[in-house]
């Protein structure tokens, strides 16, 4: 697998507006984080979260053709970009100067949990509205992922996909476990972005269902705690039970900069000796950055 971390901050985005701090004014471009996402390239084109800057990810990193999108959860920074999935699946637009063929089936597969699923219907009721004029809605056919998990996974292109329920504050969300057997030897990737807290269900999972994980990308918030994101000992706490070869951290605020988290990360290492004992047989523990390329 291939995956492309297209976004790698929190809510602001950083640089933040109107802010003049050290690492918003930094020229080092891993300091430049877009709203956090990601899309797996290969073998299977899938797109997890929709944020504003999406059709800005999307032009950056070449993102064409989407088997599927993945949705964590409904907050403005993983979704709100959702509008520009027109280019992959649309409605017809009714215009006898430039008619446009609608795109053909029930759309673009969106998976999220059937609570998202509404407030997605709520937030963009355009979308889902029919209209007698008029054209440049996505055609998006939303599923809900209640009935997907590790007994009966989504495949998509010989990708298994299985939705992990971890906490986002008092707001249960979805993470998401990808994994790709080939001669007998199962390897993953765990994506779980905003949380403060895995269930232990969720551990459970990850240990019976993930074969090798090769990468975890996981929440990060800052070193200062959060009430719904993990701090970088949180993250690390969590990462050192969950035992990937390759750690990342994601959805980081503009309070330090990117060497300085891997120094923080290195300082810390010695509190957590599954970590350390991966990162001495050469896995790693680090800051992910926008553009960031990781592979099974």
């Amino acid at each position: 697998m291939q995956m492309i971390i297209t976004g790698s901050g929190t809510s602001h985005g950083v640089p933040v507006i109107a802010c003049d701090c050290p690492v918003c004014t930094s020229t080092n471009p891993k300091n430049k984080r877009l709203r956090s996402a990601a899309y797996l390239k290969a073998p299977a084109s899938i797109i997890i979260d929709t944020g504003p800057e999406f059709r800005i990810q999307a032009l950056k990193y070449k993102i064409a053709q989407p088997d599927c999108v993945l949705l964590t959860h409904n907050h403005a920074d993983h979704l709100n970009g959702l509008d520009d999935l027109r280019v992959f699946s649309h409605t017809k637009s009714i215009d006898p100067q430039n008619p446009t063929p609608e795109t053909e089936g029930d759309g673009l597969s969106i998976y999220a949990s059937t609570k998202e699923i509404k407030a997605i219907k709520k937030r963009f009721d355009y979308i889902f509205t029919p209209v007698t004029q008029g054209g440049g809605k996505p055609k998006l056919n939303l599923i809900s992922t209640s009935h997907i998990n590790e007994k009966k996974p989504l495949m998509v292109k010989g990708i298994s996909i299985i939705p992990i329920p971890i906490m986002h504050g008092k707001l249960k969300v979805n993470g998401y476990l990808l994994s790709e057997e080939k001669d007998g030897i199962k390897k993953s990737i765990a994506y779980l972005t905003d949380c403060n807290f895995i269930p232990e269900d969720s551990f459970q999972i990850l240990d019976e269902h993930a074969g090798q994980i090769e990468h975890l990308v996981i929440d990060a918030l800052r070193e200062k705690p959060h009430s719904s994101h993990f701090s970088f000992l949180e993250a690390m706490e969590a990462a050192d039970r969950i035992k990937a070869r390759h750690t990342w951290f994601i959805h980081m605020t503009h309070n330090m900069d990117h060497y300085d988290i891997q120094e923080y990360i290195d300082f810390n290492l010695d509190h957590f000796p599954n970590l350390k004992s991966i990162v001495e047989n050469g896995g790693s523990v680090s800051p992910s950055y926008d553009g960031l390329e990781i592979k099974t």
